[in-house]
C-alpha cells in the first residue's frame, strides 16, 4: 500500500489544524470554517476544510488543496516531503510503502470541492483599511462622545478609493463609519461633510454587497429583540436610549438580511423612515417576517426618522410600537 493511503486512513484534521494555530474554529458539519493560516489573515470563515477528506480551500489568495498541500504550503517543502512529514505527525510508518505522487483524480476532486465550497458559502468577506490618517471626530450633530466613540467615527481630509473598474478616485473630507462584521472590519462607509461633495455616501470596497451585511449585526445579534431601520445613524440613536439595532444601509430587507436577522432568534422591530420609500419598505418586510417571528412596528411622522426626533419622543414610539400579529 502507498504512504498517501496509509496517511489518509489516519487523517485528524482538526488536530492538524490546531497544530498549526488556525483560529476562530468552527465546526459545520462535515466541514471545518477557521481563518487561514496561510496568509495570517483574521476573516474567521475564509478557510474551509473537509473533516473526512482533507480538502482545502481559502476564499481569500491561497487557492485550495488537501492536508499534503496545506503542510507544503506551511512548511515551505515539496510534496515528499510533506508526506513525510504527516506519517510522523500522525505516527503512520511508512518505511516499506512507495510514496507517489497524486495525479488527475486528485486534481478532479480538488476542482469538485472548490465548486461545492464556493456554493455552499456565497459571501466571503476580507479585512478592509485605508492608509490615509484617521482623525479623532470629537462632536457630530446631537450625539453623545460615548457614542462616537463606540461606533469609532473618524475623518479623513483625502482619501484615493478603488472603483469596481479598478478606477482610482478621490474623496475629500469625509466622515468615516467603520462596517464590522464576524469581528472584522470589512468595510467603511464615507459620508460627506460638505453639502456640495458628491457623492454623499461611498461604501467600500467596492466589490462589497451591503445587501449581505446589516450594520451593527456584531453587537446586535445576541440581543432577544433586534430594531431593523435605515441608516447608520439611526442605529446610534437607538443606541442612546439602551436599545438594540441593525441598519439596512437604506434598502429593503434582502433575503441574506432576512436570513441573518431569523438566525438570531429575536424579537424583530421594523423602525423606518416616515416616507413613502419607508412605507413600502415596512410593508414588504411585514410580508417577510409574520408568523415567522414576533414581529411590530415604529411608525414615524412624514419627513422623519429615528435620528431626527429628540431621544425621549424615540423612547415613547419604541415603548407604544405595534405589534403585528
Amino acid at each position: 500500500m502507498d504512504a498517501v493511503t496509509l496517511i489518509n486512513a489516519k487523517l485528524d484534521v482538526m488536530k492538524l489544524l490546531r497544530h498549526y494555530n488556525f483560529d476562530h474554529i468552527k465546526e459545520d458539519g462535515q466541514f471545518i470554517r477557521s481563518s487561514c493560516r496561510i496568509h495570517r489573515g483574521n476573516n474567521p470563515t475564509a478557510f474551509v476544510i473537509n473533516q473526512e477528506t482533507g480538502l482545502w480551500f481559502c476564499h481569500t489568495n491561497c487557492g485550495g488543496g488537501d492536508i499534503y498541500t496545506l503542510v507544503q504550503k506551511m512548511e515551505n517543502i515539496d510534496f515528499f516531503s510533506a508526506v513525510r512529514w504527516l506519517s510522523s505527525f500522525y505516527d503512520v510508518d511508512i518505511t516499506n510503502a512507495a510514496i507517489i505522487d497524486r495525479k488527475e483524480n486528485y486534481l478532479e476532486d480538488i476542482k469538485k470541492f472548490i465548486q461545492i465550497v464556493k456554493r455552499k458559502k456565497v459571501t466571503t468577506f476580507s479585512e478592509f483599511t485605508i492608509c490615509e490618517e484617521i482623525r479623532e471626530v470629537m462632536k457630530f450633530r446631537q450625539f453623545e462622545k460615548q457614542t462616537i466613540d463606540h461606533f469609532r467615527l473618524g475623518y479623513v481630509d483625502c482619501v484615493s478609493l478603488t472603483k469596481k473598474t479598478g478606477e482610482i478616485y478621490v474623496l475629500n473630507h469625509r466622515l468615516i463609519f467603520p462596517i464590522i462584521f464576524n469581528g472584522i472590519q470589512i468595510g467603511i462607509s464615507f459620508r460627506r461633510v460638505k453639502s456640495t461633495d458628491v457623492p454623499k455616501w461611498s461604501h467600500q470596497p467596492a466589490h462589497l454587497e451591503m445587501g449581505n451585511v446589516l450594520y451593527n449585526y456584531d453587537d446586535a445579534s445576541s440581543s432577544s429583540e433586534i430594531i431593523v431601520c435605515e441608516g447608520i445613524t439611526d442605529v446610534w440613536a437607538f443606541y442612546e436610549i439602551g436599545l438594540s439595532a441593525v441598519a439596512t444601509f437604506g434598502t429593503h430587507i434582502t433575503d441574506i438580511q432576512y436570513k441573518l436577522l431569523m438566525k438570531t432568534g429575536a424579537d424583530i422591530v421594523l423602525a423606518y423612515d416616515g416616507d413613502h420609500a419607508g412605507h413600502i419598505i415596512t410593508e414588504k418586510a411585514i410580508k417577510q417576517f409574520k408568523n415567522k417571528a414576533n414581529l411590530s412596528v415604529i411608525t414615524f411622522d412624514e419627513g422623519t426618522d429615528p435620528e431626527s426626533i429628540e431621544r425621549k419622543e424615540l423612547l415613547l414610539k419604541y415603548e407604544n410600537r405595534k405589534k403585528i400579529w
